[in-house]
């Protein structure tokens, strides 16, 4: 409360609305001033008893409105799938999406280009000749001696023993 003069003031006047109210309310009598609080107070009363019946009025609603959904299958997360698809679709059709998206293609094929052309590099070089024949003359030399062969044996097992120079099956079994 703030105090000017000798007498500090019932009320603290801080908004330009209460200051106005203030200096109506101060040049009634103390007679009036207590009519216009109970008149305050009774519309304070009747507006909190409205607020109390919307409350309730809206949530007999919400009740209402979700056994309607459940009749019809509404399923809050069949809501929620239909608020995510259309926030998706709102979001795909925004400019912000489309220059993302064109920047993204932009970039993509860059980074293509640049990797073209490493890779034919790599795979022209000699080193990587000669390591893709070997690998390609120990996969054929295997398979043939899988297709060949009339045992249990596994593609690794045939690979090893290619590589190894072991003995061939049929003569392990003499």
């Amino acid at each position: 409360m703030a105090a000017t003069g000798s007498e500090a003031s019932p009320y603290d006047i801080s908004s330009p609305t209460d200051s106005v109210i203030g200096a109506d309310f101060q040049t009634l009598s103390s007679e009036e001033q207590e009519r216009q609080r109970e008149e305050w107070k009774a519309e304070l009363s009747k507006t909190e008893e409205e607020i109390l019946t919307l409350k309730q009025v809206l949530a007999s609603k919400e009740k209402h409105a979700q056994g309607l959904k459940r009749r019809l299958g509404i399923t809050a997360w069949r809501e929620f799938s239909e608020d995510m698809t259309q926030g998706l679709k709102n979001l795909q059709e925004s400019a912000t999406y489309k220059r993302t998206t064109e920047n993204l293609v932009f970039a993509k094929e860059i980074a293509k280009e640049k990797t073209a052309g490493i890779l034919s590099g790599i795979t022209a070089s000699n080193a990587f000749q000669k390591m893709s024949s070997s690998v390609t003359g120990a996969y054929g030399a295997a398979k043939t001696k899988m297709s060949n062969s009339y045992s249990q044996q596994t593609f690794d097992e045939a690979l090893n023993e290619h590589k190894n120079g072991d003995a061939s099956p049929e003569k392990e079994a003499n």
